[in-house]
């Protein structure tokens, strides 16, 4: 939310990273919690670019010139990093042979075999009432969500498997009965606009309306796309996090269709 940005480009996850040692493999994590290694097969778009090692262990050194923090030599074999970190890191012990396996290994979560580090040894649940049930006379619930092709904020494309769509994004599923209070088709185009707590208002125009079984008087849609509509003083006083998932909304037939 600066008013300046600097965006750097990057090696990509499939381009060949060749350091001072030889070619590189970086670490990752799948959804599984398996964690293995990465390496790119293809040649650089450029040969200016850098990996994302190297950029940001570039932006430390020149940063803190004088620390003890050996940042050329994580660079030159990222192997060294991985040393550091199965130090830092429970679970991560003996980590450069182990990510070498066929599979990598996987990170241990306690809660999935069964134990519960409580003071009870058990799963604990509370109930906790939601604070805005309800977000108004004719306002919707919106919540974001990624697709099937997507990794948090990487998009690989813009094909959702979970929920039959192809090649589209700027898209809202709504409840059917919502979209015929709202004299809304399937396909027609929308204008989504969020409602502030302040009183502030943020549209988009021209999504798509599609139908979909969300509970009635709620609305989903993609993230980052939708992330504009959050306000930056509407966040969880609990987690201080943005309320994506619970954003207050109106949907109207789109403004740009009936200019048009």
């Amino acid at each position: 939310h600066g008013r300046k940005a600097l965006i750097l480009p990057c090696l990509g996850r499939t381009e060949k990273d060749v350091q001072v040692t030889g070619v590189q493999s970086v670490s990752v994590e799948d959804s599984m919690s398996m964690v293995h290694l990465s390496r790119g097969m293809k040649r650089p778009a450029s040969t200016h670019l850098l990996s994302e090692p190297a950029i940001i262990a570039g932006i430390a050194r020149a940063t803190l010139p004088d620390g003890p923090t050996p940042w050329q030599e994580y660079v030159d074999d990222y192997d060294r990093i991985r040393d550091v970190m199965q130090r830092a890191l429970d679970g991560f012990e003996d980590f450069n042979r182990r990510v070498r396996g066929p599979h990598g290994f996987r990170l241990r979560q306690p809660a999935r075999e069964r134990i519960f580090l409580t003071p009870s040894g058990r799963a604990e649940f509370s109930l906790a009432p939601l604070a805005d049930p309800t977000p108004g006379e004719g306002l919707l619930t919106l919540a974001t969500v990624r697709s099937h092709d997507q990794w948090n904020t990487t998009i690989y494309s813009a094909d959702d498997r979970y929920r039959g769509v192809r090649n589209l994004r700027t898209l809202v599923f709504l409840n059917p009965a919502d979209m015929r209070e709202r004299g809304l088709s399937a396909m027609d185009r929308v204008d989504i606009t969020s409602v502030a707590k302040d009183g502030g208002r943020r549209t988009v125009h021209g999504y798509l309306a599609v139908p979909y079984e969300v509970p009635p008087g709620c609305a989903v849609g993609y993230m980052p796309e939708l992330n504009v509509l959050c306000p930056l003083g509407d966040f969880s006083a609990q987690s201080d996090q943005p309320l994506m998932k619970h954003l207050a909304v109106e949907i109207t037939p789109s403004a740009v269709d009936s200019e048009a």
